[in-house]
């Protein structure tokens, strides 16, 4: 029997969006960074694998989440699926900050942190995927036969 919109395993697919989400998560703490540097902050990349929480990288993450989430409604385009990328990008966010310090963090701050980030990336990217999915289908043409 067939359905409306089928799930097809898509391993391409799902790998090319995580990547897409994954950039797009550092690139935009990275953006952030850049733009304070003009009010004299020093950017490195440290904030933002740093296993000690500051308001600083606290609100970077969160920008970050933001951003995310506009990017969960253009590239994965379903909000049943926001939960499993948001988590998936924080998972992964984990593992890179865990390698590069070299310890898995310990920080109750730290774990809040990136709890509060995966809840507004997940919340708000089903926001904003579910009015893209609620919006009409609009069709070409002339009437249907039914608008006689």
């Amino acid at each position: 029997m067939a359905s409306f919109r089928q799930f097809v395993w898509d391993p391409v697919l799902l790998i090319s969006q995580m990547t897409c989400l994954q950039t797009f998560f550092y690139a935009t703490q990275t953006s952030v960074m850049l733009f304070c540097s003009f009010f004299g902050y020093e950017p490195l990349i440290s904030t933002i694998f740093s296993i000690q929480t500051q308001r600083f990288m606290a609100l970077i993450q969160l920008v970050a989440a933001v951003g995310v989430s506009f990017a969960l409604s253009y590239l994965v385009q379903r909000a049943k699926q926001c939960l499993d990328f948001a988590c998936t990008v924080h998972f992964f966010h984990l593992i890179c900050t865990t390698v590069y310090n070299r310890a898995l963090p310990t920080q109750l701050t730290w774990w809040i942190l990136q709890v509060l980030s995966t809840t507004v990336c997940t919340v708000l990217g089903e926001y904003l995927c579910m009015r893209i999915e609620s919006q009409e289908i609009k069709l070409e043409g002339g009437p249907s036969r039914y608008d006689l």
